[in-house]
């Protein structure tokens, strides 16, 4: 008997669960966010300036690189590919932060991207695409330890 609906495979079968449509936009946002991160590295790189203003660019440099590599491995739907991206985006929201209060010029697309990324992360189909939640169908083991009801 064919069953009706498809079901995502469990991250460890060897069948390939189908990509949902926002796990791929959250993987593209990663790509477009990484390049634009090199983009503004290299630029503040080549621009020169103080040594603040060259560790700024270095830091650019670092997130899209890792970026990159993050969306490639969330296309790929990778679990730790969330779990870094996450990361990757408070990291990037922490030093627009600190560039905000503490020099003259926070990258304001910068944060909104990672706001965008980290507001994309958050819903439970994303988080179970990525095998960060069970899949709703998914009847845990409620075990109690409550005394009263033992026995």
């Amino acid at each position: 008997m064919e069953a009706s609906a498809p079901s995502l495979a469990s991250p460890g079968s060897p069948r390939a669960a189908k990509r949902p449509v926002a796990v791929t936009f959250v993987g593209l946002l990663a790509l477009i966010v990484g390049g634009y991160h090199v983009a503004h590295g290299i630029a503040v790189l080549v621009d020169g300036g103080d040594s603040s203003r060259l560790s700024e660019g270095a830091f650019d440099l670092l997130l899209g690189a890792l970026a990159i590599a993050i969306g490639f491995a969330a296309l790929r739907m990778r679990r730790w590919a969330w779990v870094a991206f996450m990361t990757w985006a408070l990291v990037g929201l922490v030093h627009q932060l600190l560039r905000h209060f503490f020099y003259d010029h926070p990258d304001y697309l910068a944060m909104a991207l990672d706001m965008v990324a980290v507001l994309f992360l958050t819903p439970l189909d994303v988080q179970i695409a990525f095998g960060i939640r069970p899949s709703r169908n998914v009847a845990l083991d409620p075990a109690s330890r409550n005394p009263s009801e033992l026995g």
